[in-house]
């Protein structure tokens, strides 16, 4: 089968960025059809993914999704590292870990059901070394509704108006578990200060290296809530931010830094 001439350039992307808001303006008129399907990651995993889901759609047309956003928190692992992967979806982040560290190992949170199946249809390959946890983290203990996107199972959230009802775990209770915690990536869409409130002090505790999430809006400057929990603990904050040729680490110092959607929070040494 000839393949569309723009799924072709998004397959072999000549730029550090660029190829995913390329695929949504020039590619998303290819009919993929729909359900699962299986790829093959730039990264050289196989996953099993929703064809009619944005991150799916990605993942087949390039073979990546958001990879040097990835590679913001790939820059900091070491060999034999933790990761705890709050919002893991069908396991993407977590798969590039465990593909290109050594030994690494990784938690993974995701509560929607069908995601769920795939995530951990897509760390078996990876054996002891990955954990699904189908549950959302919160700050209590219960249940939450949740608001699922089916045209983009990583924009579902956590909603008051949601369809169906999630288990929720404590943050802080569930690190407790934990004797070690290297990375941390959280992407959930809009929860993530409560989670950091509640694993605050096992965040003291544990001292992750590195924590990649995503926030939209200024909270996480220095004098926003999420950017005075990391600081109280010894991280500095870095924009990720993304240009064509190359992705830089900015830092941020100020509300009006926090002009992009994803940060990497460091340990300082």
């Amino acid at each position: 089968m000839t393949m569309h001439p723009a799924a072709r350039l998004a397959r072999h992307w000549p730029f550090a960025n660029g190829s995913g808001r390329f695929i949504d303006r020039w590619a998303r008129g290819i009919n993929l059809g729909h359900g699962p399907r299986e790829v093959r990651t730039s990264d050289g995993f196989p996953m099993s993914v929703l064809a009619d889901d944005h991150i799916g759609r990605h993942l087949i047309l390039s073979g990546m999704f958001d990879r040097s956003v990835v590679q913001a928190l790939l820059d900091h692992a070491l060999p034999g590292d933790c990761l705890l992967d709050v919002g893991a979806n069908i396991g993407y982040v977590s798969g590039c870990i465990l593909a290109q560290v050594p030994d690494a190992t990784a938690i993974c949170i995701e509560p929607q059901p069908e995601v769920f199946e795939l995530l951990e249809r897509n760390l078996a390959q990876f054996g002891e070394r990955a954990l699904a946890r189908q549950i959302a983290l919160s700050d209590a203990a219960g249940e939450l509704r949740f608001r699922i996107d089916q045209a983009n199972r990583g924009a579902s959230r956590i909603d008051p108006a949601g369809e169906i009802r999630v288990p929720t775990a404590n943050a802080g209770d569930f690190l407790r578990s934990l004797e070690r915690l290297e990375l941390v990536k959280i992407d959930v869409e809009g929860h993530e200060l409560p989670i950091l409130q509640s694993m605050a002090d096992e965040l003291a505790r544990l001292r992750p290296r590195a924590i990649l999430f995503e926030h939209h809006g200024t909270e996480a400057a220095p004098d926003g809530k999420i950017g005075r929990i990391l600081s109280a603990f010894g991280y500095t904050v870095f924009g990720v931010r993304k240009r064509l040729l190359r992705t830089q680490l900015v830092p941020i110092t100020c509300a009006a830094d926090c002009r992009t959607n994803d940060y990497l929070a460091l340990l300082k040494a």
